[in-house]
Formats: C-alpha cells, structure tokens, sequence
C-alpha cells in the first residue's frame, strides 16, 4: 500500500461517524504492560485519624506502586482477566519503605511472616478481574468492593461510558449515571457524570484507533449522616483510552484523579473536629 493510499485512508477514517462500543465477545490474550498507584492521606484530628487508620492496615498504606507485565484475555459477556506474570511491588507504609518483586507462583520466603508484604503480593497476584458491558457499565469480581472501590477503578483503568450515537474525530458528549455499589451496611452510591472526545482516529494496520478523552467526576448521594455537622464524598479524575472500533479491543487505558472524603462535626469536649481522607489513583494498561 502506497503512502498517498495510506493517507487517503486516513482521512476517510477521521471523516467518519461510527458507533463505539466495547467487546463482549471472546477474544485472543493481548500481551500487555500495566501500572498502578496508590496514595493515601489523613489530614484531620488527632483523635479521628487514629480511628481511621485503626479500621485497617491498609489505611496505613502511604504509597503502593505496581508496574508488571502479562497478559489480557476476554472470556465473553464482557469479563476480562489481568494476569500477571512478573511484577515490581513499591510501597510505604508507615514511615517504611518496601520492595517487592513479584513472579507468578514464586512467593518469595517470609511472606507469611510480614503483612504488608502480604499486601503487596496479593496487589500483583490477584490481578485484574471484572465485567465490561458495550456501553461502559463497570462492575469489578469483588464482591467486597465499595463505592470508593468502584470510582477509583472507574479512573485508574480509564473506563469510559460509550456515546448513544455514531462519533467521529472531534466529536464530544456526556453521560450520567447511578453506580452499584455501595459500602456494607449503608445506601449511598456515587452519581456520576462523564464529560467525553473524541481526540483522534488513526488507522493502523487497517483498524481504527479512537482516542477518546474523559473527565469523570462524581458525588455519594444518600441519607445525611446524623453525627456530622457537615460529611461529603466526592472522586474527580481525568482518562484517556484507544479503542479498536472495528473490534472494540482496549489498545490501551490509563487514568488519574482521587476521592475525597470529608467529615467534621464536635467533639464531645464542646470543640470542632475534621478529617479529610484522600485516595490519590493512577494506572494504565497497554496491549503488546
């Protein structure tokens, strides 16, 4: 194919609508590289913020990076699988640095004796598992996962709501939806809203390549919480993903942003208290 063919095909490519959707159906492994980063502050009273970090070890999880190599396969009915083979685990927790290097079915000696080692290998080890409908719906295989859990996937692996009409390069939209899940016990659920472009089409190896540029942001909504005189949660993030129109295949994904959760009320000495718990995300996957 001549490079004035290749061209012209090109703009043909950008020139056209087409409706976007995911895959769902079987499809070959792609090879693939991802990252992911996890930060977490507490800023607040003394008092809650010792509260907070008592509900768990993982609250005490400054930092958490991993960086591996594997593979990508989609089963059918949406479910796709991140599996790891190799990993490099990076992690602070409180006020220690830790190192982990991940190799699939290798558990390195001690693991049983260090939890937050544990932590880090359960991060590589468990991979990627989750539920991709055509038009964006999300839903991760954790059946613990909560509606932080669910935003901060939502960004991290830059998932984007799909348009209700045929796009072309330059084209934008906006979806709002309620999302599932919600934290154990309770019935709030983030409202979301998602601002989306399409940036570009390129044509590769006869496919289309949309890149398609999001900014997601979101607010709980449910019933005030009685003790507080003010408590909101909120999570903002911006994405980008390549998607094969022709086959729906994810050529790659990546995302940043946060949730902020926010609580003040007084404290039985008659004094104000305050805490602000921030989970700082990023991630991104691209397929070999």
């Amino acid at each position: 194919m001549t490079p004035i063919l290749i061209a012209a095909l090109s703009v043909l490519a950008q020139g056209e609508a087409v409706a976007l959707k995911y895959g769902v159906e079987k499809a070959p492994k792609d090879r693939l590289y991802a990252e992911s980063k996890l930060a977490v502050s507490i800023k607040g009273s003394e008092q809650l913020t010792n509260f907070v970090r008592s509900m768990h070890p993982f609250l005490s999880m400054e930092k958490l990076i991993v960086r591996a190599e594997g593979s990508h396969a989609m089963s059918g009915l949406g479910r796709h699988r991140y599996e790891y083979e190799e990993a490099r685990v990076e992690a602070r927790y409180d006020d220690e640095d830790l190192e982990l290097d991940y190799q699939k079915g290798l558990p390195p000696e001690g693991l049983d004796q260090n939890k937050t080692k544990q932590i880090m290998w359960y991060m590589a080890a468990g991979g990627r598992n989750y539920t991709l409908q055509e038009n964006g719906a999300y839903r991760s295989d954790d059946p613990n996962q909560d509606q932080n859990g669910e935003a901060m996937d939502l960004i991290a692996l830059g998932i984007v709501r799909m348009p209700e009409r045929a796009v072309k390069e330059g084209d934008a939209w906006e979806s709002a939806w309620t999302g599932e899940r919600t934290e154990k016990g309770k019935t709030g659920r983030y409202k979301y809203v998602q601002k989306l472009k399409v940036e570009k089409v390129e044509l590769k190896n006869g496919k289309r390549h949309y890149t398609i540029a999001g900014e997601l942001a979101g607010k709980v909504d449910g019933p005030k919480d009685p003790t507080a005189e003010e408590a909101w949660t909120k999570c903002d993030g911006t994405t980008k993903t390549v998607l094969e129109a022709e086959t729906g295949r994810i050529v790659s994904a990546e995302g940043s942003g946060k949730v902020v959760i926010y609580f003040r009320n007084v404290a039985e000495t008659g004094g104000k208290q305050e805490l602000t718990l921030t989970f700082e995300v990023a991630g991104k996957m691209q397929a070999k």
